[in-house]
């Protein structure tokens, strides 16, 4: 049976972001907490829009099943 398969992963190479915040535990020497470079908006956007290509995918699957079924029956 097919499935999903992941040909690539690809790492960020954007920089951690950083903000000043001496009293935090994982605060480094100068004071600075690094955090993660991940964008929730643009990950949602992204998520968003691969849910509505596989909805669309799946749409024209099931057109062209039901055409198909239709023109089998054009010859009863």
């Amino acid at each position: 049976m097919g499935g999903v398969q992941v040909s690539s992963v690809a790492l960020s190479d954007a920089p951690a972001r950083k903000e000043y915040r001496p009293d935090h535990p994982l605060a480094d020497e100068q004071g600075y907490v690094s955090f993660s470079n991940v964008d929730p908006i643009a990950e949602m956007v992204d998520m968003i829009a691969a849910s509505k290509s596989y909805e669309a995918n799946v749409e024209v699957f099931n057109t062209s099943k039901s055409l198909l079924r239709k023109t089998l029956t054009l010859g009863e």
